[in-house]
């Protein structure tokens, strides 16, 4: 069954939701809450074409640690 999640849910998630790691009920209560809502929409575009620039330019050369630390910021600035 389906919950509703909110903006704060659907930022802490997006990551998740970005590389795919949720279970199908959650990712549908994001995808809904995105298809809904305007900031989290540009935040969700914002975040996918930033991972896409990173895997284009830095694939297999980027280091785990500093992928962790560049989540970590972007969190940051999103919270």
């Amino acid at each position: 069954m389906s919950h509703h999640c909110d903006c704060g849910d659907a930022q802490d998630q997006l990551f998740q939701y970005l590389d795919a790691e949720l279970d199908e009920d959650t990712a549908v209560s994001v995808r809904e809450h995105l298809d809904g809502c305007g900031g989290c929409q540009d935040s969700f575009e914002f975040h996918r074409r930033l991972k896409v620039v990173i895997r284009t330019h830095l694939a297999e050369e980027m280091p785990e640690s500093l992928e962790l630390k560049v989540r970590a910021l972007l969190r940051g600035e999103t919270a």
